[in-house]
């Protein structure tokens, strides 16, 4: 019975927020994810008004941390948060995942 009482609710929320990374609230959408390393690639296809977006997460290097670089309809965007618009239109949002970058020697060290 617990699939009656919101139980799947909340595992759907998990595997959406917690483990491919999709956050949204108000009009911005953040994507993190933390997914197994051998999960090269994920889409997700997500309505927001009358606006229809298709959201590409790569992940070449299996890294399972690191560096997210993000575009919105080919264009790279700072930091990972994207504002969402409804303008009927369909966009394309692309996130990659990179290893993490080593951390650079200092000198004299």
């Amino acid at each position: 019975w617990t699939w009656y009482t919101g139980s799947a609710s909340w595992m759907y929320r998990v595997g959406l927020e917690a483990i491919l990374g999709f956050r949204k609230a108000g009009d911005r959408l953040t994507i993190d994810p933390c997914v197994p390393a051998d999960w090269k690639e994920y889409r997700i296809d997500y309505r927001y008004g009358s606006s229809a977006y298709s959201i590409v997460v790569t992940n070449p290097d299996g890294g399972e941390g690191g560096v997210v670089e993000v575009s919105v309809d080919g264009d790279a965007i700072e930091g990972d948060s994207i504002t969402l618009v409804d303008d009927g239109d369909r966009h394309t949002i692309e996130v990659r995942r990179t290893a993490p970058r080593p951390a650079r020697a200092r000198a004299g060290s």
